[in-house]
């Protein structure tokens, strides 16, 4: 007999092209304020990383849903479900001159975060 491992489901919804909330918790990340640069990120790694800091489930599964254009609900954004962890090692960026590509997630040294924090 297999163990039955259960695993905690996530669902966020994605609000725009810089908006991505957790369904279950309600918390948002809005990245407008980034939208007229050169290069930009999307939300939905920004998100999950933040959920794994407040101690939720790496192993967890996601799910991205946004609103349906044509019916009523919502519907899911890639064919496939992946692991908080899988989502918050990784950046999805975005330039004027290339398409969506996804990159391992480096974050910045201590010192130059205190920097850009005044």
């Amino acid at each position: 007999m297999i163990p039955a491992v259960l695993t905690a489901m996530h669902t966020i919804e994605l609000i725009g092209s810089y908006v991505a909330r957790h369904v279950e918790s309600g918390l948002t990340v809005d990245l407008t304020s980034r939208r007229n640069r050169s290069t930009t990120k999307g939300p939905i790694s920004p998100l999950c990383r933040k959920l794994v800091d407040l101690g939720h489930d790496p192993s967890g599964t996601v799910r991205v849903i946004r609103k349906a254009l044509d019916k009523e609900g919502h519907i899911p954004v890639f064919q496939r479900d992946r692991t908080l962890k899988t989502w918050a090692d990784v950046d999805c960026v975005e330039s004027e001159t290339r398409s969506v590509r996804v990159q391992k997630y480096r974050p910045l040294p201590a010192a130059v975060e205190a920097f850009q924090r005044g």
